[in-house]
């Protein structure tokens, strides 16, 4: 997934001061996850962690969770819940095999 964040001096959705930051968030599927989610790409917005990000995928696609998978942040296979930032790229990699 790819993750882009929209930041503001403090700006929410329509511009209030004092407001949270938005979060729009482009996930990226590959292999088997993309047809079980029906999209090699998915938007979302609003996110507040990576955590949230996480629940908000599984509300959506609840068979997710019995897939064995990976996430790369910046092409780099992760083993922790990341601290995401502005412009990190995610992605949700299945097992591989070839020859």
């Amino acid at each position: 997934m790819i993750i882009n964040w929209i930041y503001g001096p403090l700006q929410g959705v329509g511009g209030e001061k004092g407001s949270k930051v938005i979060m729009e968030i482009s996930v990226l599927f590959f292999g088997v996850l993309a047809e079980v989610t029906g999209a090699h790409r998915k938007h979302y917005r609003s996110i507040q962690s990576f955590g949230d990000l996480k629940h908000r995928i599984e509300d959506d696609f609840p068979e997710i969770i019995h897939y064995n998978f990976r996430i790369a942040v910046n092409n780099k296979i992760i083993n922790e819940e990341p601290l995401l930032s502005h412009g990190d790229e995610i992605a949700y990699l299945p097992p591989f095999a070839g020859g």
